[in-house]
């Protein structure tokens, strides 16, 4: 590593773990200036994926996850760092299933955290599938403002 004052090579004086295993801390001298720096080795993390429907393979966006869960719970009673530690659940789930985990199971697990959060918000995320799956609308659709709508005791709204 060079030194970041004068750019030439440096030698490490000291190495122990940090942060609990996770990173090694190095104490640096530069031969040059004598300058002294702290730096910190980290493992980058494997790569994670979304196994879609059709079987294809996406990378795992913690930005577009969290972007759907902040659009469900738009005026909701619902704060960014809840958002913020279901997204940490759910890649948490994929980094202890393989580096990999199918579509519809990420969703499943959006929806139980979004049900234990807010109710309001769960319905909305349910409302933005692509589809009514059976496996996601048991009691919601039964709560739902739509589902009363269609029912066969009030008339039929026009379009």
């Amino acid at each position: 590593m060079d030194c970041p004052g004068c750019q030439h090579p440096t030698r490490v004086l000291e190495s122990r773990r940090a942060d609990d295993g996770v990173a090694i801390r190095r104490r640096r001298v530069c031969a040059s200036c004598g300058h002294r720096f702290t730096t910190y080795e980290r493992r980058d993390r494997e790569p994670s994926f979304v196994r879609k429907r059709d079987g294809s393979r996406q990378r795992f966006d913690r930005a577009k996850l969290r972007a759907a869960l902040l659009r469900s719970t738009h005026k909701r009673q619902v704060g960014p760092t809840d958002v913020e530690a279901l997204v940490d659940r759910v890649e948490l789930a994929i980094e202890t299933g393989g580096g990999e985990l199918p579509a519809e199971q990420i969703v499943e697990l959006c929806l139980q955290g979004l049900r234990d959060l807010d109710d309001g918000a769960y319905l909305q995320f349910l409302g933005t599938l692509p589809s009514p799956n059976a496996e996601f609308a048991d009691s919601a659709t039964e709560r739902s403002v739509r589902a009363a709508r269609e029912s066969a005791s009030l008339p039929a709204q026009a379009g």
